[in-house]
């Protein structure tokens, strides 16, 4: 299929699917704003409150791009917080707990991933807030959840990590356990938090009912690893570390070429792995009893990736991927992030897009991973800066006046 042919019926004013959805966003670092940008990038209008003056957190985390101010250089959150929209609000005094409330019954969706009990200690917890709008749907991202033992304790990605299992398979048999290259803790927490807002956003509009959402980092965690709870249990299996193989397959690597770069290879099917045997001038292992299986071949998977490694040594990346491509063998080149930029498919799937910031200028940042026929969502706005749309926010939605904002700025509220 072409490009044009997927979009033929697409909407020329689309922003995405979600369009007229509003949230706020009482969120910093990156679990809660992950969600927040789901949504916004999907067409939601999303209204990101940081504090006044010193921002987010996550405006002071590197690397930095060359900016015009400080607060607007954090390539982490130039990224995760692009098409919201940014206002300034302290939620601690009064003042700005009123303000809070106001905004609240202009939302949709809350979304906050403070310590459980810091928003009630604030008095903006759900059961303050449902007295205010009583359908909001109140989503909350922590490390362990509401409730449990662990609920009260503070946690980062790598906590998740830790206590959902994915640490303990992730590296090699004779090595420690390793975090993932990506914030798998934040990512997932982000996105099951956006999923379930959605989710609630529906049964509200069948039922006219609004709902609290409990999204735990070590839950989203654990909720991905597939057989590994029935594994421990009822097959008496402790899922180990195996690096980048699988025990049940073989070849299932990454292969060093001759450019001293690497490729992976997955043989799944039996007529791959003759065909793979063929192109490698190696076809007496077809037949041969101890690689003319599955089974057999995991049973040594170290001889058949040793096999295929000395192969894949006599080319670069380029000619192994050319030549497996053309047998239809599953292969990749292990890209980093300067090969994605160039990578063609990326590009024509706007992977990689271009906003122009205010401060930092031209920016790229990854666009939008799912492709919608009729209502396209893309990249449409930066992300904010600090304070960008406060006079947009409190005057044109909540109706205050200049003289307001004035004294709620000399305040510290706003």
């Amino acid at each position: 299929m072409r490009k044009e042919e997927f979009y033929q019926d697409a909407l020329p004013d689309s922003v995405g699917p979600l369009t007229g959805v509003r949230v706020l966003e009482a969120t910093h670092n990156a679990a809660g704003p992950f969600a927040g940008t789901l949504l916004a990038d999907l067409g939601a209008e999303s209204i990101k409150i940081d504090q006044p003056v010193v921002g987010d957190v996550a405006r002071r985390v590197p690397p930095f791009v060359e900016s015009s101010s400080p607060l607007e250089a954090s390539t982490l959150y130039l990224s995760i917080n692009r098409n919201k929209k940014g206002i300034t609000l302290n939620l601690k005094p009064e003042g700005g707990k009123k303000l809070f409330k106001e905004l609240v019954k202009q939302v949709d969706i809350v979304i906050e991933n403070y310590k459980p009990g810091t928003m009630e200690a604030w008095g903006l917890g759900y059961q303050a807030l449902i007295k205010v709008k009583p359908d909001i749907i109140y989503t909350s991202i922590s490390g362990y959840g509401q409730f449990g033992p662990n609920h009260k304790k503070p946690s980062y990605d790598a906590i998740a990590q830790a206590m959902g299992g994915l640490m303990s398979v992730t590296g090699y048999p004779d090595g420690p356990p390793l975090r993932t290259g990506y914030g798998f803790g934040d990512d997932l927490a982000g996105w099951q938090g956006a999923i379930a807002s959605i989710a609630a956003l529906y049964y509200k509009r069948l039922t006219g009912k609004g709902q609290r959402i409990d999204i735990s980092q070590q839950d989203t965690i654990v909720y991905c690893s597939a057989w590994g709870i029935m594994g421990a249990v009822n097959a008496g299996h402790i899922w180990p570390r195996e690096g980048n193989t699988v025990r049940i397959l073989a070849p299932y690597n990454t292969y060093k070429c001759k450019d001293d770069n690497y490729v992976f290879i997955a043989v799944v099917l039996e007529s791959h792995w003759q065909k793979l045997c063929r192109l490698m001038g190696r076809e007496e292992l077809i037949n041969d009893p101890k690689t003319n299986s599955p089974s057999a071949r995991a049973e040594r998977g170290e001889f058949v990736d040793n096999i295929v490694e000395e192969w894949t040594m006599k080319h670069t990346v380029q000619e192994v991927v050319e030549i497996l491509d053309k047998e239809q063998i599953v292969v990749a080149p292990i890209l980093d992030f300067k090969q994605i930029l160039e990578d063609e498919h990326i590009k024509q799937r706007e992977m990689v897009v271009e906003v122009e910031h205010q401060a930092a200028n031209k920016l790229k940042l990854y666009g939008v991973a799912t492709k919608y026929s009729l209502t396209p969502a893309r990249i449409r706005m930066p992300a904010p800066m600090l304070g960008q749309h406060n006079q947009e926010i409190y005057k044109g939605l909540l109706g205050l006046g200049d003289r307001e904002l004035l004294q709620l700025a000399e305040q510290g509220i706003i």
